[in-house]
C-alpha cells in the first residue's frame, strides 16, 4: 500500500494547534466591531503599533505590508518567518495582558470570542483602538481582509489580496468543474476518530478543489465517527492534516498501520491517503490559494 505524502515545507507548530484548538480557530471572522479611542495612546512616535491576537490575523497584516507596524503577535504565529521575531503576547486562548500593555499599541486586531473579550474591554478603556473579527467561512475571510485594510489605511492592498484569492478560487473551481467528484474524508484526529463535517471551512476547501465531503449532515462541525461510519462513507481520498511539525514524520510512518483496519475503503485500497501540513490548510488567511492547490493536488494528483 502506497501513501501519498505532501512535500510542502512544514512550519514549526506545537500541539496546542491540535484538537480542540483547530475546531474553533478555523471558524472565526465576518462580523466586526471597531472601537473609537477615548484618549491618545501613550507612544513615543506617530507610527501605528499593531498587536495581532491570532496567527491568521498576523498573516493578513504581514500580507498587507505592515512588517514595521506590527509590534506583537500571539504564540504559534509562524508565518511569515519574520512573525516569529515579533514580541509574543501569549496565545489567542490565553493572552498576556501585561505584554500587550507594555507594547503601547495603537491598534489591537483580535478574534471574537470570550477569551479575548476582557482584553478588548481593557484596551478600549486606555484608548487603544480595537478591531474585532470573526472568521467562519471564505466569504467572511474576504470581508475581514477588507475591514483590516480600512483600519490600517491599506485599502488598495487589501482589495488586491481579496481579488487574488477570489481569482484563484474561481480558477480552481472552473478547473475541476464537470468532473466526477471524489468523496473526501478529512481526518481531524485518530483517537477518537474525528472528522470535518459539512458546516465547516474545510468543507468549502474540499468543494473548491472539486471534491465532496464523504460525511453527510452532522449535529456538530467536527463529529467523532466509528469504524462502521468510516467504512460506510466509502471515501475515495483521505486527507489528514498534522498541526505539529514534530509529529509529522511519525504520522506518516504510522499511517499504513492505522488505516489498514479500513482496508475495504477505496481510499485505503488505492493508496490515496495524504498526510499534509495542517499549518497551511487549517488557517483561514491569505494563503487560502496555496491551501486549495494543496488539497486539489491530493484529490487529482495532477
Amino acid at each position: 500500500m502506497k501513501f501519498q505524502i505532501s512535500n510542502f515545507k512544514f512550519q514549526k507548530l506545537t500541539a496546542a494547534w491540535a484538537i480542540p484548538a483547530l475546531f474553533l480557530f478555523t471558524v472565526f471572522c465576518g462580523c466586526s466591531k471597531k472601537s473609537v479611542p477615548t484618549k491618545p495612546t501613550n507612544v513615543e512616535n506617530s507610527r501605528m503599533r499593531i498587536v495581532s491576537m491570532a496567527p491568521n490575523l498576523t498573516e493578513i497584516l504581514f500580507g498587507l505590508g505592515l512588517d514595521e507596524e506590527i509590534a506583537g503577535v500571539t504564540k504559534y504565529s509562524t508565518y511569515p518567518p519574520q512573525a516569529q521575531e515579533k514580541t509574543c503576547v501569549g496565545t489567542f486562548w490565553q493572552p498576556d495582558v501585561e505584554a500587550v500593555l507594555a507594547l503601547g499599541p495603537t491598534l489591537m486586531v483580535n478574534l471574537w470570542f470570550d477569551q479575548q473579550a476582557a482584553l478588548v474591554s481593557r484596551m478600549e478603556r486606555i484608548g487603544c483602538e480595537t478591531l474585532t473579527l470573526r472568521i467562519e467561512n471564505i466569504d467572511q475571510l474576504y470581508q475581514a481582509i477588507v475591514e483590516i485594510g480600512k483600519a490600517v489605511n491599506k485599502q488598495p492592498q487589501a482589495q488586491l489580496m481579496v481579488e487574488r484569492l477570489q481569482g484563484k478560487q474561481s480558477e480552481i473551481i472552473a478547473r475541476y468543474a464537470g468532473r466526477e467528484k471524489p468523496k473526501v474524508l478529512w481526518v481531524i484526529q485518530r483517537y477518537p476518530f474525528r472528522v470535518a463535517g459539512r458546516d465547516t471551512f474545510v468543507n468549502e476547501l474540499i468543494e473548491m478543489a472539486g471534491g465532496v465531503n464523504a460525511i453527510g449532515p452532522t449535529l456538530t462541525q467536527y463529529p467523532p465517527i466509528n469504524t462502521e461510519e468510516v467504512i460506510g462513507s466509502l471515501p475515495d481520498v483521505i486527507i489528514e492534516p498534522v498541526m505539529d511539525a514534530e509529529q509529522f514524520e511519525e504520522q506518516k510512518k504510522s499511517a499504513e498501520e492505522f488505516y489498514h483496519r479500513y482496508a475495504i475503503v477505496p481510499a485505503v485500497r488505492n493508496g490515496k491517503i495524504h498526510i499534509i501540513d495542517g499549518d497551511l490548510v487549517s488557517r483561514l488567511g491569505p494563503r487560502l490559494d496555496e491551501a486549495a492547490e494543496l488539497v486539489a493536488g491530493c484529490l487529482w494528483q495532477e
